[in-house]
C-alpha cells in the first residue's frame, strides 16, 4: 500500500475515532478530556492504516476500530495511578461494604469489613 492510501484512509476514517472516543468518554470521570482520547485515536488509526493488510479479507473500518479503541484504552491505562488488580480489590472492598450495610442496617466498622 503506497503513502497516498494509506493517508487517504486515514483521512477517510477520522469521524470513526471520534464517535469511538464519544463511546468511552461518557462512561469516564468528568477529568479525562475527549481531545485526548481523539488523539490517541489518531495514532491508532495511523498505526491500522501502516499495519491494514487488504489480502486478509477484512475491511479497514472494522481492522481500524480495534486498534483505535485499543490506543484509547492503552493511553487511558498509562493514565492511571492504579493497577488492573489494585482496582479489582477496591471493587471487592466496596462491594463487601456494600453488602454489609444492607445487613447491619448502618455503615460498617473497618473491623466489620
Amino acid at each position: 500500500m503506497t503513502e497516498s492510501e494509506r493517508r487517504r484512509l486515514v483521512e477517510e476514517h477520522l469521524p470513526l475515532v471520534k464517535i469511538i472516543a464519544l463511546k468511552i468518554v461518557s462512561r469516564l470521570p468528568a477529568g479525562i478530556e475527549l481531545n485526548d482520547l481523539i488523539h490517541s485515536g489518531v495514532i491508532g488509526l495511523i498505526d491500522a492504516a501502516t499495519r491494514f493488510d487488504p489480502g486478509k479479507g477484512v475491511k479497514f473500518a472494522t481492522y481500524a476500530s480495534v486498534r483505535v479503541r485499543g490506543a484509547i484504552l492503552d493511553e487511558l491505562r498509562d493514565l492511571d495511578w492504579a493497577s488492573r488488580s489494585l482496582r479489582q480489590k477496591i471493587k471487592e472492598v466496596e462491594g463487601a461494604m456494600l453488602t454489609l450495610e444492607g445487613r447491619l442496617g448502618r455503615p460498617p466498622q473497618e473491623e466489620e469489613v
